[in-house]
């Protein structure tokens, strides 16, 4: 499902709208000036046969850029900034327009695909998949403590209520802090108790303050993506799932959902350990989400996994009845 919905984004087509819509709207500004400003239609004209006359004189003279030319254009230059200034434009008001101002809009920058790109295959994943309207449902402004009990639980310090209540609290609190601490989190408890809907209100703070967030089920991050990209001879399938792969180690943040869901091998515990070893050392946070409890995980995914999550990890339990089930009643 992921390899078909990369394949079916078409960044080039893409970009080419950005640059055609952001060349109108200078084109737009340039008009509007011209009206109400005639003067600094006259300073552009200056500048432009200032340039034609240079490069006049390279061509002829195979000289580099005289003195003279510099301080004409750093005149002219001053003139039209202070002719937009004073008639209340911003001084870069007849500037280029660039949505992405690393790659001016081409889709690369040092010759590497710039994050813009990135950013865009991952917001478009959000969408095909329709998580993007899931997270208008699932936000902190609509996570209702009200279904968890108030009545204690065996073995537990704090009713469910007030534990989701000290969960709630914190995750907000994480965003907050996110650009400072870069901080992983693991949620764990049964099924239907919150876990997957606290991620998407992650998920929704962060991308809605411009951050990259990759969002992965644990089948969809080992079957889907590793096990095609690493495994594959297919250099196409491969190129395909570069940028995710790379995203898997770069985003801000990674959420692995339901961990434990997928099908058991060496190669998902060694991915595993990689990832979340790799993203440690590079400052960068993931959130897991899994129904299973610690002994489980140790168990299952060896005991250096948990260890990096013990000592790497803020870990939130939620506990208590299914509340899809009170919902529902």
């Amino acid at each position: 499902m992921i390899l078909k919905d990369l394949e079916k984004i078409d960044t080039v087509a893409y970009l080419s709208r950005i640059r055609s819509e952001n060349e109108r709207e200078h084109q737009l500004r340039l008009l509007k000036i011209y009206e109400e400003l005639p003067e600094l239609r006259e300073i552009d004209l200056e500048i432009s046969g200032a340039a034609i006359s240079e490069a006049k004189k390279r061509i002829a003279h195979a000289a580099d850029s005289s003195d003279d030319y510099k301080d004409i254009i750093s005149e002219l230059s001053k003139k039209k900034t202070a002719l937009l200034t004073s008639a209340g434009y911003p001084a870069d008001y007849l500037d280029p327009i660039y949505n992405c101002p690393i790659c001016k809009d081409w889709g690369e920058a040092d010759g590497k695909v710039c994050k813009c790109i990135k950013k865009l295959r991952i917001n478009e994943l959000y969408k095909r998949s329709n998580l993007n309207t899931l997270l208008e449902k699932e936000n902190f402004n609509t996570f209702s403590l009200e279904y968890y009990s108030k009545e204690s639980f065996p073995g537990k310090k704090y009713t469910p209520y007030e534990n989701a209540s000290n969960i709630l609290e914190s995750a907000k609190k994480y965003v907050k802090e996110f650009d400072q601490k870069h901080e992983s989190i693991l949620i764990y408890g049964s099924t239907g108790l919150g876990k997957t809907f606290l991620s998407n209100c992650i998920s929704k703070e962060l991308l809605d303050t411009e951050h990259t967030v990759l969002y992965l089920s644990s089948n969809e991050l080992f079957e889907e993506v590793l096990s095609n990209y690493i495994m594959s001879h297919k250099e196409e399938e491969k190129a395909t799932l570069e940028p995710i792969y790379q995203y898997i180690h770069s985003s801000d943040l990674l959420i692995i959902e339901d961990l434990g869901t997928e099908v058991l091998s060496s190669f998902v515990k060694s991915q595993l350990f990689e990832i979340i070893n790799k993203r440690i050392i590079a400052n960068k946070a993931t959130l897991i989400t899994t129904n299973l409890d610690f002994n489980t995980l140790k168990d299952r995914y060896t005991e250096r996994v948990i260890s990096r999550i013990v000592n790497n990890y803020k870990v939130y339990q939620f506990y208590g009845d299914n509340i899809r089930y009170t919902r529902k009643k």
